[in-house]
């Protein structure tokens, strides 16, 4: 009898669990080449003027009170 860390003897149970696992697991999804600025999200530009005219406005208010 041949031992269990022996790599010439084939283990079909292992081998069925590691291609039953490798079924379950999503496949990767690839890196894009060039990474936006302000990353992917679609209305990301509009947010971050939102945030600059508050920001502006918090700090130009009281100079104006």
């Amino acid at each position: 009898m041949a031992r269990k860390d022996d790599p010439r003897v084939t283990d079909l149970a292992r081998y069925r669990r590691a291609r039953e696992q490798a079924r379950r697991t999503p496949p990767r999804k690839p890196q894009p080449s060039s990474e936006r600025l302000l990353g992917g999200r679609r209305n990301a530009g509009v947010i971050l003027a939102i945030v600059a005219i508050v920001l502006l406005a918090l700090w130009l208010g009281p100079i104006f009170l």
